[in-house]
């Protein structure tokens, strides 16, 4: 796999990113505690999602305020196995009487 980045920094604009690349897996969090246990859990095996599941309980704890269980989520999850791209949305309000059998019924 090879990476290429040709793009230049400009002086002129205020506000820029530098350009972060990883072969083997990266995590990034607001928190540096939030970041080592995402990336404990790529290195015992688990997969992105698992490594943001992780950072993401961790963040409930260290950074409450920011965050919290029951929040908004949005994510591009690439499926590489089945070369699959899905967009989710898991914003607004959970249903009160929301069941198992419901969401099952409904797919």
């Amino acid at each position: 796999m090879e990476f290429t980045y040709n793009q230049k920094r400009r002086k002129e604009s205020a506000a820029q990113r530098s350009v972060v690349m990883g072969t083997q897996g990266m995590v990034a969090s607001s928190q540096p505690l939030a970041t080592l246990a995402g990336c404990r859990t790529l290195l015992k095996g688990g997969n992105a999602v698992d490594a943001a599941i992780t950072m993401v309980s961790t963040l409930n704890v260290v950074e409450p305020y920011s965050v919290g269980i029951g929040g908004d989520a949005f994510a591009l999850i690439y499926l590489a196995g089945e070369d699959k791209l899905i967009g989710m949305n898991a914003s607004g309000r959970a249903p009160y009487r929301a069941s198992i059998d419901w969401f099952k019924k409904k797919g």
